[in-house]
């Protein structure tokens, strides 16, 4: 059985520019670094890409990974080309911007075969202890200066009232006298009231009552459907959401490979097949909770878009040494993309062979 090691929690300290002092850490197992669309937006540095690398979680710890950038990532001032390991106390550094790499162990995370172990008794929260309640007895034992109280004690004096009549006394003395028969008739008929059917009385607010009713329930009315409203226009599912990114690749998606023995005008027509696809997904309205698989879809899409452009510039300069460099990047470009469309879902977003 393979013994249990503790998780390192990595954390990127920013050294240089306008998030000096920041420390960002690497969250649900990666963070990009770039210019656009990243966990870190570097903005005030123009050499670094609009997605130029990812920090994320191995199996053996904590590693980077250049995304194709042009000025290239360093680790203690080594350019990497493939996934590099980070170890505490590492300089990694995008364009002029430089991170210090902070791992820290986790007492709380252990992995045994690969699986996060819940955190054991002795690393939980202790309980808070209550201080045990006094008796009753022990606060009069506390206070003896109090004298006891006596079980025969003297009960205190009645205040001494004057007996003054009842308010009743004169009703008592002087009967009521019996009402006139006339003013009955008279005010039996009350302006308030009505009669109907076999004696049945209805008082004139039931109305009002009614209506009060009926206006209640058409403003319930109106709320409910201005609520349902809402929820029908609200923001789209994510199924909904690849539904409408496959409407949008179907039969649109430019060839990626061969390109480098043709002509720059068949790489420029590419590039601008891509730009148009990529303005109108971003004109989609996406799901409201937040997806990585989606971010990871836009990114590696931008990025080909991006190759395309580096291998028209160089096939127009007719340098053949940078045009075969671009074209072996955007293989990477679109390997990485096609990767990201399969995991989420969109069948119809795949380049041409």
């Amino acid at each position: 059985m393979d013994s249990p090691r503790t998780i390192a929690v990595a954390h990127l300290i920013v050294r240089d520019g306008s998030l000096r002092g920041r420390r960002f850490e690497v969250e649900s197992g990666e963070i990009t670094i770039g210019r656009e669309r990243a966990d870190i937006l570097v903005g005030d540095d123009s050499e670094v890409s609009r997605n130029h690398a990812i920090v994320r979680e191995s199996k053996d710890g904590v590693e980077v990974e250049d995304l194709g950038s042009t000025n290239g990532t360093f680790v203690n001032e080594q350019r990497i080309s493939e996934p590099t390991r980070l170890s505490d106390g590492d300089i990694m550094r995008v364009g002029q911007t430089r991170f210090d790499v902070e791992l820290t162990e986790d007492p709380n995370k252990t992995v045994v075969s690969g699986m996060v172990a819940p955190p054991t008794q002795e690393h939980s929260a202790p309980m808070p202890q209550m201080p045990p309640s006094s008796p009753p007895q022990a606060e009069a034992e506390d206070t003896p200066d109090r004298p006891p109280e006596s079980s025969h004690a003297d009960p205190p004096p009645e205040p001494h009232v004057d007996e003054l009549p009842l308010p009743s006394s004169k009703r008592v003395e002087e009967p009521e006298a019996a009402p006139d028969p006339a003013m009955r008739e008279e005010t039996s008929e009350l302006p308030g009231r009505m009669k109907v059917g076999e004696g049945a009385v209805q008082r004139a607010g039931s109305s009002k009552r009614a209506l009060f009713v009926v206006a209640g329930l058409a403003l319930f009315g109106v709320v409910a459907y201005a609520i349902y409203t809402l929820v029908a226009d609200g923001p789209p599912t994510r199924a909904d959401y690849v539904t409408s990114l496959n409407d949008v690749c179907r039969d649109r998606m430019p060839r990626t490979t061969g390109l480098i023995g043709d002509r720059a005008r068949d790489t420029e027509r590419a590039a601008s097949k891509i730009s148009e696809v990529t303005v109108q997904i971003e004109e989609l309205e996406r799901p409201e909770a937040s997806n990585r698989e989606i971010d990871r879809f836009m990114s590696t899409l931008e990025q080909v878009g991006t190759g395309l452009e580096d291998l028209n510039v160089s096939q127009r300069a007719n340098n053949n040494r940078r045009a075969q460099e671009a074209d072996r990047k955007l293989q990477r470009f679109v390997e990485r993309f096609e990767n990201a469309s399969k995991n989420l879902g969109t069948e119809q977003c795949t380049f041409e062979r």
